[in-house]
């Protein structure tokens, strides 16, 4: 049986853009790394914000290069199915290894979401404390 992960509480509207991002990555057929320097960061950038194991999450800042980049009509087109509630969020998830082209695993890991756990507290602060689950 594979160990479950969970992360720190963030918002839905995060973990939305994250997704929705990666999907127009995928359209365009860009690795994260073409799509951090499009961008104009660091080429880990995109990996780390995909990654449910970092920290680093897309802000206000980085809505408005996104948009330009993919060349969005609307702020709206970054969330197709309307704002998510406003709500956190904590994601179990699984690591899993890559499948190669050659239909082989790989050693690289890859992260797959089991559940998200909507949470109750109010502030992020109080909801990533250490508690019994």
């Amino acid at each position: 049986m594979s160990k479950i992960f969970e992360t720190k509480a963030i918002f839905r509207i995060e973990y939305e853009l994250i997704q929705n991002v990666k999907k127009f990555r995928s359209q365009k057929g860009w690795s994260q790394e073409v799509l951090s320097s499009k961008l104009g960061f660091v080429e880990t950038f995109v990996g780390k914000c995909e990654s449910l194991d970092q920290p680093e999450k897309y802000n206000l800042r980085h809505i408005g290069i996104i948009k330009k980049v993919f060349d969005l009509k609307s702020l709206d087109n970054l969330f197709p199915d309307g704002l998510p509630k406003d709500e956190q969020i904590i994601i179990a998830y699984k690591k899993v290894p890559r499948i190669k082209a050659d239909g082989t695993p790989s050693k690289i890991m890859e992260n797959v979401v089991i559940e998200l756990v909507v949470v109750e507290e109010e502030t992020k602060a109080a909801a990533n404390k250490t508690k019994e689950r």
